[in-house]
């Protein structure tokens, strides 16, 4: 009986047991969990490029809202009455690509307000053109409007059409001068066809001002700025929208005063409220029962929150820009009930860009923000709730185990 070999077996058994354990429990902390920032200011936000408008060279003046699909950020730049297309497949340089712009006859972009991209179609709400607008971008360098619906009042309801929603082939599109919500199939996007309409201010409808909608489970939360309100719609009958429940009033408890954008994450609604400087937090899971649970304003958090214009959720953190206050935070939600601030930037000019900020887009590590008062595109880099692991990373271990495990292959 050999002893000795008995032993070096045994001892390389071992080791290499205790290898693949501990790579095992790597590989799961690599990647089958995120790995997020901390929160209380521990994230970090960057700016990293911008590209501002020259006039007729960049197209960027009042920007307003922004769209990222692919390599390319679709931009509505509501005083220049132009859709936008810059090219951010390298985001610390981005290069402008195209636009198509005019108002009236034949555009209809007159006030582009908003934007929602889907396969290569652009759909828009353009606010004084009263008018929904589909523009074929398959060529980038070469957009093209195939098909538009507009008109205040009787039929179509777009008067001051302001954002759209795009879902299962439907738009839903809601207009502030109109007090409206109008859903348009959307199927067959060169020839759209308006499917049903509700409008009206006030008890009953709450859909004064109607500035922002987000569109899940068959429901449609529509932000309405003069009702101060919140209004759930059932959208499941596109023909005959009917509303489920609301939630309404400025100040305390709701904090809904100016309510101007929605953002929807389980069950959770994250309203910027222009008006009352707050990010307001509603619970929507009873749809005949939606109400305010908390509310943060900008007075509890340095005045960062000074008229919020946008929100979006990312996993656990929203990000929010405020346009009297030039800046873009975030807030950590892991608790939704009680959400905390995790980082922010403020500032109008170089090197932020922020002055009054309208449109906010994130993808990745990359928060994309347009921005009415510099009429610019500024684009920052982040940390926050994003997988912390990279090739580097994994490259970097794989050297380490050979190094360490000499029986590695």
């Amino acid at each position: 009986m050999n002893l000795k070999a008995d032993k070096s077996f045994s001892f390389k058994l071992f080791y290499n047991i205790f290898i693949a354990v501990f790579v095992f429990i790597l590989f799961l902390s690599v990647f089958a969990f995120d790995i997020y920032a901390e929160s209380g200011g521990k994230g970090f936000l960057n700016p990293v490029s911008n590209i501002v408008s020259t006039g007729a060279d960049t197209y960027l003046n009042g920007a307003n809202d922004v769209f990222v699909s692919g390599n390319y950020a679709y931009i509505a730049a509501m005083a220049d009455n132009s859709m936008t297309i810059i090219n951010v497949s390298d985001p610390k340089n981005p290069v402008f690509e195209s636009s198509i712009k005019g108002m009236g006859t034949p555009n209809y972009l007159g006030g582009i307000s908003k934007l929602f991209v889907v396969s290569h179609f652009c759909f828009a709400a353009c606010s004084k053109d009263n008018s929904f607008v589909v523009i074929d971008c398959n060529d980038t360098k070469n957009p093209e409007v195939v098909a538009v619906i507009s008109g205040s009042g009787a039929p179509n309801y777009l008067g001051g059409a302001r954002d759209v929603f795009i879902k299962d082939n439907r738009a839903y599109v809601v207009s502030s001068a109109d007090n409206s919500l109008s859903i348009i199939d959307v199927s067959s996007p060169q020839n759209p066809r308006m499917l049903g309409v509700v409008q009206g201010a006030g008890a009953g409808s709450y859909l004064g001002g109607a500035s922002g909608i987000y569109v899940t489970e068959g429901h449609a939360f529509v932000a309405s700025e003069k009702d101060n309100a919140i209004a759930c719609y059932d959208v499941r009958n596109p023909a005959n929208p009917v509303l489920s429940g609301f939630v309404e009033g400025a100040g305390k408890p709701g904090y809904l005063g100016g309510a101007k954008s929605i953002f929807i994450k389980d069950n959770i609604g994250y309203v910027a409220s222009s008006k009352d400087n707050t990010l307001a937090v509603i619970n929507t899971k009873d749809k005949s029962n939606i109400k305010t649970e908390y509310s943060i304003t900008s007075s509890s958090i340095d005045n960062y929150l000074k008229m919020p214009q946008a929100v979006f959720v990312r996993e656990n953190f929203v990000f929010v820009i405020s346009q009297e206050s030039n800046s873009l935070a975030v807030f950590d939600i892991g608790n939704p009930s009680q959400p905390k601030l995790a980082a922010s930037l403020n500032g109008a000019g170089s090197p932020n860009f922020l002055g009054r900020p309208a449109g906010l887009f994130v993808l990745g590590k990359y928060i994309f923000v347009t921005t009415a008062g510099d009429d610019s595109l500024s684009i920052f880099e982040t940390n926050i709730g994003i997988k912390a692991i990279t090739d580097n990373n994994v490259s970097s271990l794989r050297k380490w185990l050979r190094i360490h495990n000499p029986y590695s292959v």
